[in-house]
């Protein structure tokens, strides 16, 4: 069993039985103390569960728990095809901004022998790459806020006015053709009008399942956007988005 079903399974046993013990997992999975603490490390790091002596407990906050579980599998192939036909873009010595979110934590995975200046709000992104040799790594610190794993509000913002990245790969949580493209809260979407202000060229990371899903808040319309990359849209979505001068790339 590979770590990412490992951690999946660790979150399915803290939601039925709210505790884990390091013992329990070791004889569970086959494997070292060592490793069953590194995987319970890791999930503590993403506000996923809250260590304990000898193994693991719930975060106050079960309904976190859980949307964070989901989105460590869901639409993952779909996810992955979207970061390789991203990853076509980037060239060595480029400046880029990787937004936060469940497809973009896959470029950073793609991007870490990459010699590159990479700029975040994000705190997957940043696990990701914070040990890589080959990439420079700034951090747009801020409110970090959990649903999201993402910093936002003006410390973010200030940081993203203060540089110049040749491409933003943007996250978001839905995407309308009529009305463009939207997420989860308010501060965030301020904290992506300042990446997209400040990089060369936008391009919109999304599987299918956000198409014509609308949140309260409102990033962008499809004029910031250069290139949508995803895995499936109907033609005459594509026919409207070219006619807005946005280059659609399936995968």
């Amino acid at each position: 069993m590979n770590a990412v079903k490992r951690k999946i399974k660790i979150l399915e046993l803290l939601k039925e039985h709210e505790s884990v013990e390091v013992d329990q997992l070791t004889d569970l999975f086959g494997i070292s103390k060592v490793t069953v603490r590194g995987d319970l490390d890791d999930l503590e790091r993403k506000g996923m569960l809250i260590r304990t002596h000898g193994g693991a407990m719930l975060p106050e906050n079960l309904e976190l728990v859980r949307r964070l579980a989901n989105t460590l599998e869901e639409h993952k192939a779909e996810k992955f095809a979207i970061c390789q036909a991203a990853l076509r873009m980037i060239e060595t010595g480029m400046n880029i901004i990787i937004d936060s979110g469940s497809t973009t934590v896959h470029l950073a995975k793609l991007v870490k022998t990459m010699q590159l200046t990479v700029i975040t709000n994000s705190v997957l992104v940043l696990q990701e790459l914070m040990n890589s040799d080959m990439v420079e790594l700034l951090v747009a610190g801020g409110m970090l806020r959990k649903p999201s794993l993402s910093f936002m509000g003006e410390p973010a913002s200030f940081v993203f006015d203060q540089i110049h990245a040749d491409i933003l790969f943007l996250g978001v949580s839905g995407f309308s053709i009529e009305r463009g493209i939207t997420c989860t809260n308010i501060i965030e979407a301020k904290t992506k009008k300042h990446m997209i202000r400040n990089a060369s060229k936008v391009v919109l990371l999304a599987d299918s399942s956000k198409l014509e899903r609308m949140f309260i808040a409102n990033v962008c319309d499809w004029d910031a956007i250069d290139y949508f990359i995803t895995n499936e849209l109907p033609s005459d979505a594509m026919k409207r988005l070219a006619e807005r001068g946005v280059k659609v790339i399936l995968v």
